[in-house]
């Protein structure tokens, strides 16, 4: 690591030099050739996925907790603080549900209790979830080709095409997929042409070929 004296200071990669940024000051060093595939498959990064899929788990676990809590009395940093002590539980080879116990007797219980004693109904962060109907065809249209990551989205539309509209996308599907089979079409008839035209010059061949053995 080497620091920037300036007068032009850079926060940018340029061939194998990466010039950044950290605590007001300006550093250098090479370019790292770490990789998400490489973190995602490869086996050396298989503890940084065990300790990646641990820490979502005990997330979610103080994000549930972190909701029963009334209003009044929560704060933030008891959010971190229900993480880290999952994150513990997970660590020494409790479960996720005897985790969750653990810090709803804890810190949750108090107040259902207190509820139920004194009648008070306390506001918490939990929202009462309405009835969800099912998507619509329109909908589901609708993700399969204009959700960037949906295969057939790549696949018929390409990753630079146009995005296409709400009401108008089943008709521009199907003008895609004519247009795709037409310029297959024309692929096709293109190299039957050069595959007749191939077998016509190789039937000139043989003919002067044995003409010249004739002559001979």
């Amino acid at each position: 690591m080497a620091k920037q004296v300036g007068p032009i200071f850079l926060e940018c990669t340029w061939d194998d030099l990466t010039f950044y940024k950290m605590d007001g000051k300006y550093y250098a060093r090479k370019k790292s050739r770490l990789t998400r595939e490489k973190v995602l498959k490869h086996p050396r990064f298989a503890k940084t996925r065990h300790y990646a899929t641990l820490l979502a788990c005990a997330s979610k676990i103080a994000s549930s907790i972190y909701k029963d809590l009334p209003l009044h009395w929560r704060q933030f940093w008891m959010f971190r603080g229900f993480t880290g002590e999952a994150l513990t539980m997970l660590h020494e080879c409790f479960t996720a549900q005897d985790a969750y116990d653990y810090l709803w007797e804890t810190y949750v219980e108090y107040w259902v209790l207190y509820q139920q004693k004194t009648g008070i109904q306390l506001r918490t962060g939990r929202k009462d979830k309405p009835f969800r109907r099912g998507k619509t065809y329109k909908t589901r249209l609708k993700h399969l080709t204009e959700n960037s990551k949906c295969r057939r989205y790549l696949k018929i539309l390409g990753k630079n095409h146009w995005k296409s509209s709400y009401d108008h996308t089943a008709d521009r599907l199907q003008q895609e997929r004519k247009r795709l089979a037409r310029q297959a079409h024309l692929e096709w008839i293109e190299e039957q042409r050069l595959k007749g035209r191939w077998k016509e010059q190789e039937e000139r061949w043989r003919i002067m070929q044995a003409s010249n053995k004739l002559v001979a």
